[in-house]
């Protein structure tokens, strides 16, 4: 990484520059596959009252991203740390961002492959039961069974005309009554 330094108001001595080069250094792991050369760091101190304010600017000339950075405290070192840190954090929260756009990329290629390698959807199996209705019931009775039996529906045959018809109870706890019939 190339490290340009300057400073405003303040003297920038050699402990100060190593101190700098030694965070920035912590920087360096999210830059494995880009020339250190491609990468450069302008750092500012400046003295701003009785804090000092450091800003720094991250630029990878490869592809043109640019971080910006600053923060202010009384302690010139305290403020590097804040910085750096402030830096890794966008560094992080691109790096997410990129890794979720790769996934994303590879989700909606993997869904526009040929239909034939995707899985078959679930589909229920129908499980068939056998109902005996013992006599025909007129509505009436056919509502004390359901009520009795505390169930949701209840098939049965009306024994005034022979037809099969389904008993059910409603949200409001009114009922509703299904005619059965076929139409060929």
């Amino acid at each position: 990484m190339k490290l340009i330094l300057s400073g405003q108001d303040i003297e920038l001595t050699e402990a100060i520059k190593q101190y700098l080069e030694k965070k920035i250094s912590r920087l360096e792991r999210f830059f494995k596959n880009f020339n250190p050369e491609e990468i450069e760091v302008k750092a500012v101190l400046r003295k701003d009252g009785l804090e000092t304010r450091v800003e720094i600017n991250l630029i990878v000339l490869q592809t043109g991203e640019k971080i910006h950075a600053w923060e202010s405290d009384g302690n010139l070192y305290s403020a590097l740390d804040k910085v750096i840190d402030e830096i890794e954090k966008q560094l992080t929260k691109d790096k997410e961002k990129h890794l979720n756009n790769i996934r994303q990329a590879k989700k909606e290629k993997a869904l526009l492959k040929a239909p034939s390698e995707r899985k078959p959807s679930f589909r229920p199996q129908v499980e068939e039961e056998e109902l005996i209705i013992d006599k025909p019931m007129a509505i009436e009775d056919a509502i004390l069974e359901l009520e009795e039996k505390k169930l949701q529906f209840l098939p049965f045959v009306d024994i005034s005309n022979g037809e099969l018809k389904i008993l059910y109870r409603k949200k409001a706890g009114n009922y509703g009554l299904i005619r059965t019939s076929c139409r060929i």
